[in-house]
């Protein structure tokens, strides 16, 4: 007898499973699925430290290729600067334009980029490319470019 009672629960069970109401349709056409690098919504910043480049994330958010050259250009908060982070990008690279281009990032910022130290670049291109990982960083400024840097 309780065999008979849990078959018809069972069955009472999967009725209502399956009797959503919900009628199959065909898939519904719409635009094509994302593709390619995503951008990064915590950022690291590429500051100095003993003469290295190093990343130190900024919990503040999204930010743009544009935001984090000038925040570089700002130098390290009071707190970064208390551990000992340093930043060789000058004060007067921002503002920068940041576009994506077949091979990475063409990158133009306010001042020359031929009077940039190695370490400035390094924190520049290291910076953008943690932010899109995309390649790599065609920098330009002042009438000058230096083309197809990676982060090293």
């Amino acid at each position: 007898m309780w065999l008979g009672r849990a078959v018809g629960v069972v069955a009472l069970v999967l009725a209502v499973l399956t009797a959503c109401g919900i009628r199959p349709t065909d898939p519904i056409p719409g635009l094509e699925a994302p593709s390619g690098p995503v951008e990064n919504t915590s950022p690291s910043l590429f500051w100095l430290l003993g003469g290295q480049v190093v990343p130190v994330p900024r919990p503040q958010g999204s930010l743009s290729g544009r935001d984090v050259v000038a925040l570089l250009a700002q130098g390290p908060s009071a707190d970064e600067q208390a551990r000992g982070l340093t930043s060789e990008v000058p004060f007067d690279a921002a503002p920068a334009t940041v576009d994506r281009v077949g091979n990475g990032l063409d990158v133009t910022v306010a001042s020359d980029v031929s009077q940039l130290s190695a370490a400035a670049v390094q924190q520049i291109v290291c910076t953008l490319l943690a932010l899109q990982p995309v390649g790599t960083v065609n920098l330009r400024g002042g009438g000058h470019s230096l083309e197809f840097q990676r982060c090293a």
